[in-house]
This record gives structure tokens, sequence and C-alpha cells, in this order.
């Protein structure tokens, strides 16, 4: 099973929208708050990631809301529980 996790800021629209196509999809994750970490807050500003949400999966990094990434990470996952 892959390692999720979804970086989010307050009131973020595309936060909340990328954790309901998760919940939506049973995709399950672990939320953090940029705020509460600026450590790595700086580190994904570094790496290009400007915009939130940011999401982690088992070493693959994106940012923003990514509904393709969404459904490439659900299909893969029916995939993997298929097996």
């Amino acid at each position: 099973m892959a390692k999720v996790t979804v970086w989010t800021t307050s009131n973020c629209v595309q936060c909340m929208s990328t954790k309901k196509q998760f919940d939506k999809l049973g995709i399950r994750y672990d939320e953090l708050a940029l705020e509460q970490h600026p450590d790595r807050l700086a580190e994904f500003k570094d790496a290009g990631h400007l915009t939130a949400p940011i999401v982690q999966v088992d070493g693959t990094t994106w940012s923003g809301l990514r509904f393709d990434k969404i459904q490439a990470l659900a299909q893969r996952l029916n995939l993997e529980a298929a097996q």
C-alpha cells in the first residue's frame, strides 16, 4: 500500500478538493499542515512546489490540484489491491 501524505494550508480550496477526491476514491492519506512545518515548506519551495496542496506518494511529489495524478494514483492502488 502506498504511503500518501497531503501537505495543506488553511482555507485552501485546492487542498479541500484534493482531499475530497481522495476520500471519494477511497485513497487513504495523512494530512499535515504546512504552517506547522516551516522547514518542510522551505524545502518544498526550493524544489519548485509553490502551490498547495503538496502531495507525496512513495517518494514522488506533486503540487496543486491534479486530477490526472489523483486518477492515476487511484488506478495504481486498485491494481495493487487486485493482486
